[in-house]
């Protein structure tokens, strides 16, 4: 499978105005997830969301509180502290995914690779953010948009925007996470990457329970804060190369 990549003219990220550095943002372009939620105009990355500063759709009680679309169990409802010791990973194109179908996720995957249905519970939160994160790496970001995010203003726009061109060979890796933040259905997890080239990023990725499955939230923004990091300080090591 191509890894996702940009076209130079299409993408503003290339453009002098901004400061990360082409190395970041090739990465972060080979990880999908946040290429489309990168900032739109100048500057830095914005600060990692909360779950006030994050877009989220207003839903019943009820939708809230239902229950996993394909049974899996609640389970652990602790925040990980350490590496989750019984992940096993599968590759999605180039790029590790992890995988537990009968205890966090992915419980189903579709003919045309859509990994879904995670947990409700803090690990199936992470384990949702990794592979939303390598299905938008691995060029299903539109899929992901489609059929993965919560409904908003904000969803439709990228959906509504042209598929950029795939020209760079950059890909990169899981290598760590944080759960950032973590309630009974919004979640922060902050995904760790490493680039084939060594440079690492930080990407997060705010989540929202929804009709039985965590789903991802397209933030006002237009970005969630990813950046670069200089080394895995803080961040649990998780990776499956």
């Amino acid at each position: 499978m191509t890894e996702p990549t940009m076209n130079e003219d299409q993408n503003p990220l290339t453009k002098p105005k901004f400061i990360i550095s082409a190395v970041v943002v090739a990465i972060i372009v080979a990880l999908g997830i946040i290429l489309a939620l990168l900032p739109r105009g100048g500057g830095t990355p914005t600060a990692e969301p909360s779950h006030s500063g994050s877009t989220t759709a207003s839903i019943p009680a009820s939708e809230a509180a239902a229950a996993s679309v394909c049974g899996l169990p609640s389970g652990d409802q602790a925040k990980p502290a350490t590496t989750p010791t019984d992940t096993k990973w599968e590759l999605v194109g180039k790029i590790a995914a992890p995988t537990a179908p009968t205890q966090y996720g992915p419980g189903k995957t579709e003919a045309n690779g859509l990994r879904s249905c995670f947990a409700h519970s803090p690990t199936g939160a992470l384990y949702a953010a990794a592979n939303i994160s390598v299905l938008s790496a691995t060029g299903k970001a539109r899929l992901v948009y489609e059929q993965l995010a919560v409904p908003s203003p904000e969803r439709d726009a990228l959906l509504n925007q042209p598929a950029p061109q795939e020209t760079s060979t950059v890909t990169a890796q899981i290598a760590g996470f944080q759960v950032r933040s973590y309630d009974s259905d919004r979640a922060v997890i902050v995904i760790a990457a490493k680039g084939s080239n060594g440079a690492l990023v930080s990407v997060p990725v705010p989540l929202q329970w929804l009709s039985g499955d965590w789903k991802v939230v397209v933030p006002a923004t237009g970005s969630t804060g990813g950046g670069q990091i200089s080394d895995l300080s803080g961040f649990i090591p998780w990776s499956g190369v």
